[in-house]
């Protein structure tokens, strides 16, 4: 099995050492979302991806949108006036990734499993329903190039909502709760500002590693999120795909 990932920075999934271009091995660096899906996969498969790097694949969020421009126009997802342009992102996103991911396989021989990371970034104006629209248009995504094994990473709103649950004064306590959170970075109560309270200071993204290595996710009980359960089911469901 190989992993591809893409995300939309350091803090996140991870990121390429020196270059914008697709990566592997020790070329790459995990971010804290990263180590979370590392120590999930590790945890149900008994494979660490950290000691076998050469299995992980990082595309860089720029080169999912130069292989879109690189299909051919009938290739390419039809535009429509009822795609919102943002759904239409997170689409392309997944579809351009789910393209990646069959390349990947057919170069290593290997069945891969993709992971695309987005934040879902929504306010309290933002209408109802968005997180599950964004959710299904990166299914669709993968759908549309063809691949089965893709996951859409979506917390609800930023990333830093996970890994608020696990590092608050109780963790994994009530963390539902914390999906209401404001996504707008204007608010005091971002997830971004509440996680380097608990933290007294801004972390990186090595720093967040190391404290995940600390202290390991536990997604059984970060599963109360829904935004981590959507997430964990369908790694869970891909995994199965590759295994079995």
């Amino acid at each position: 099995m190989i992993l591809v990932l893409s995300g939309e920075g350091p803090t996140d999934l991870g990121r390429c050492h020196h270059s914008s271009e697709l990566c592997q091995g020790d070329a790459f660096a995990f971010g804290p979302l990263g180590l979370i899906a590392e120590q999930w996969i590790a945890q149900h498969t008994g494979v660490s991806l950290r000691a076998s790097p050469e299995l992980i694949h990082f595309v860089p969020k720029q080169q999912l949108g130069n292989k879109i421009r690189s299909l051919p126009l009938r290739l390419q997802p039809a535009r429509s006036k009822k795609k919102a342009a943002e759904t239409g992102y997170f689409f392309s996103n997944a579809m351009a990734l789910g393209l990646f991911a069959l390349d990947l396989e057919r170069q290593t021989g290997h069945r891969a499993v993709a992971i695309l990371h987005r934040d879902c970034d929504s306010t309290h104006s933002a209408k109802t329903g968005m997180w599950e629209v964004k959710q299904k248009s990166m299914l669709d995504g993968f759908t549309y190039a063809r691949f089965e094994r893709g996951v859409p990473m979506l917390p609800k709103p930023t990333s830093e909502v996970w890994l608020l649950c696990a590092a608050k004064q109780q963790p994994y306590q009530r963390c539902e709760q914390l999906e209401d959170l404001p996504g707008n970075l204007a608010s005091p109560h971002h997830p971004k500002y509440k996680l380097d309270e608990v933290f007294g200071q801004r972390q990186s993204a090595e720093q967040l590693c190391n404290w995940l290595d600390a202290h390991p996710f536990d997604s059984p009980r970060a599963r109360a999120m829904p935004s981590y359960a959507a997430f964990h089911d369908r790694l869970l469901e891909a995994i199965r795909g590759v295994l079995h």
